[in-house]
């Protein structure tokens, strides 16, 4: 568990040091090193450190007015499932 939580550390150092990235790059993702973390949600971050997720995601006036909790991480391409605010009040009593 511990070489986990310094893996994920490490990447998280190198992803601030990197150079900004455009938009259209972003898209273009190499799916050697993706997992499927899919079933419980993800958080925040994604195990590779990014912070960053493709979603789909639908409009109403103006607003999200619902999205697929299927994502993708932009960086790594890992699927995973994105969290919900009650993902948060469901925490506490695990």
């Amino acid at each position: 568990m511990i070489q986990i939580i310094s893996w994920i550390k490490n990447k998280m150092k190198k992803k601030m040091t990197q150079e900004p990235k455009e938009i259209k790059d972003l898209f273009q993702k190499d799916y050697t090193n993706a997992m499927d973390l899919r079933g419980h949600p993800i958080g925040d971050i994604c195990v590779c450190g990014s912070q960053l997720f493709t979603a789909i995601v639908a409009f109403e006036s103006g607003e999200i007015a619902f999205y697929f909790l299927d994502g993708e991480c932009v960086d790594c391409g890992s699927l995973v499932t994105l969290p919900t605010p009650i993902d948060d009040i469901g925490m506490d009593c695990m």
